[in-house]
């Protein structure tokens, strides 16, 4: 499945956040959840895990990848959903995410990345304006001589 678009879900006293509705088939397997590598949360699909697994389990065992990989693996957790549709996000992922009552569940992908709803709208923005300086200076090689 390709995850796309952006959600807006309460975290309930347990620490509960419910995936979105047309979502939950591919997590039927189960989810696995780890810190992101910006201060967000991803979810994988069992099989999308697997594949993360896989690359980084497959490099050279240098320092950087062994650090990689600890911090990747470390702190992830599998779980799977309930019968409405929710995941417990550990008191360990939600403190480093910053989330607190609110998840804004972003598809990107392969994955989906759960963030603070704040932290959320500084990354877009960002990103908006990244984009948009991207596309000014591409226009601006594509009409000089010689290009």
């Amino acid at each position: 499945m390709f995850f796309t678009g952006e959600y807006d879900h309460k975290i309930d006293s347990q620490g509960r956040v419910a995936i979105p509705a047309k979502f939950r088939t591919a997590f039927k397997t189960g989810i696995v959840l780890a810190e992101g590598i910006e201060s967000c949360i991803d979810a994988y699909t069992t099989d999308a895990w697997e594949s993360v697994v896989d690359e980084i389990s497959s490099r050279p065992s240098t320092n950087a990848n062994r650090m990689l990989a600890r911090a990747r693996f470390g702190r992830a957790y599998s779980a799977d959903l309930d019968s409405q549709g929710r995941v417990v996000i550990p008191a360990s992922l939600r403190e480093y995410a910053e989330i607190a009552d609110t998840a804004v569940v972003v598809g990107v992908g392969r994955n989906l990345e759960l963030w603070n709803q704040d932290q959320w709208q500084q990354v877009i923005a960002d990103a908006r304006t990244q984009a948009a300086d991207n596309a000014e200076r591409l226009a601006e090689m594509a009409t000089r001589p010689g290009q």
